[in-house]
């Protein structure tokens, strides 16, 4: 009894400050969690549904593809450095106690031969609560982000982005940003100009784990650092939709399934972050668990 009791505190001792970081999820179920329904049942309490759709997905590879694929190589800043064999994926793409530890690091000893990690989800949601608890390494050069894409292959930034959490660099700070269609122009018959509309909210964070929330509804989309509300980005109902009638879905297009991104990447070539990729480092995101709750009705 007593080392049953031991046990206890230990485990309220290393997970009970994740608590107090939390926003309430009251009302809502959890539908997705990438931990161990026993890991899961220690830290909340949870039905037995709830406890079914605890996946363990994070505790080998064959798990995480149950539910998750690689990101894909291709010619974007975040993703032109992924790898594209089951050999260079397991170079950056680490299962540790139930963790996701996600790697950026030389192959060959210069900034030129760098291999980045990345996975995303299968499927989408839409609404809800989303949680992620991470650590991430400041660094010249560091680049990590959670963030999450629509399922429909639309024209972006007409589709939207949600970018739960990035970091940059050497820096500290949290940037939690949208993206969508920049405005609407009567001179182009209606067309949304420019690429991208971001806005964009930060804080310091210090060393250690953080857990990075996002509380997403028909109106609002509102981003949480340990509990700390960081940004919010509202839908306009101000809009004169007779005489623009695309114009909400431009503004606001986050009434549909989006999917979730987690990326460890480096050298971002252009705005944030000029800077050359250190071979010498070990570049790494270590992601504890995700978590996604919704509401009976979504």
């Amino acid at each position: 009894m007593k080392r049953t009791i031991f046990s206890l505190i230990t485990m309220l001792l290393l997970y009970g400050v994740s608590a107090l970081a939390q926003i309430s999820v009251e009302g809502y179920s959890l539908v997705y969690s990438s931990e161990t329904p026993e890991r899961a049942g220690l830290l909340l309490t949870l039905s037995d549904a709830e406890l079914a759709n605890c996946t363990g997905d994070f505790t080998s590879a064959e798990n995480m593809e149950r539910h998750w694929g690689y990101c894909e190589k291709e010619s974007s800043d975040w993703n032109k450095r992924m790898g594209t064999t089951a050999e260079e994926h397991a170079q950056v793409h680490k299962f540790q106690n139930g963790h996701l530890r996600l790697l950026a690091k030389s192959t060959n000893g210069s900034a030129n031969g760098f291999l980045t990690g990345g996975i995303r989800m299968r499927g989408g949601y839409k609404y809800g609560i989303y949680e992620v608890k991470a650590k991430c390494m400041p660094h010249a050069s560091n680049f990590p982000a959670i963030w999450m894409m629509p399922i429909t292959n639309e024209e972006w930034p007409i589709c939207g982005e949600i970018d739960m959490m990035e970091m940059v660099g050497s820096s500290s700070a949290v940037w939690s940003t949208v993206h969508v269609a920049a405005r609407y122009s009567e001179s182009q018959g209606g067309h949304p100009v420019g690429k991208s509309y971001g806005y964009t909210g930060s804080m310091g964070t210090s060393e250690g784990y953080h857990i990075y929330s996002l509380y997403w509804d028909k109106v609002s989309l509102i981003f949480y650092c340990d509990g700390r509300q960081v940004f919010r980005y509202n839908k306009d109902t101000t809009l004169d939709l007779d005489k623009y009638p695309d114009y909400e879905s431009y503004q606001f297009p986050y009434n549909k399934e989006f999917y979730m991104i987690l990326n460890q990447a480096v050298g971002k070539d252009s705005g944030w972050g000029n800077e050359t990729p250190d071979p010498s480092f070990t570049y790494e995101m270590d992601v504890e668990y995700v978590r996604i709750w919704q509401a009976p009705e979504t």
